[in-house]
């Protein structure tokens, strides 16, 4: 009898996808300002025995807070599912002087870091939507 690993398949976005695709806050994670106005962000601890034992045995929240700085701030305040990554790039490139190209590697690897740990979601049309 054989075995089939059960792992998600990752589908790759060609460039123009990506910078099409529209970044969406994970409706689990909570979102507040500090008293300087930057996003701290509470996102949920996995939910594992090991976490949950940690979490009872040292009295640990069942959240971490990530504080952003003022361009994370920027960025996440955008991902609200109506901007595509590429205007986020443009208004960021706008807002803080940056070349074009520094805006998008910038945008591209925080929104990638922020999707890899759950916090964004990224919503990207099939053909048949466009």
């Amino acid at each position: 009898m054989l075995f089939r690993s059960r792992k998600p398949t990752k589908t790759a976005l060609d460039r123009e996808d990506a910078l099409g695709a529209r970044p969406v806050l994970n409706r689990l994670v909570k979102a507040e300002r500090d008293a300087e106005g930057k996003v701290i962000l509470q996102v949920p601890r996995r939910d594992n025995a090991l976490v949950r034992t940690v979490t009872r045995w040292f009295q640990v929240p069942p959240y971490k807070k990530v504080a952003l700085d003022e361009l994370g701030t920027f960025v996440i305040e955008l991902c609200d599912g109506e901007h595509a990554v590429r205007d986020i790039v443009d208004m960021l490139g706008r807002r803080f002087k940056l070349g074009r190209r520094e805006a998008e590697l910038s945008t591209t690897t925080f929104l990638r870091t922020l999707a890899r740990r759950s916090i964004i979601g990224l919503l990207v049309e099939s053909d048949d939507e466009r």
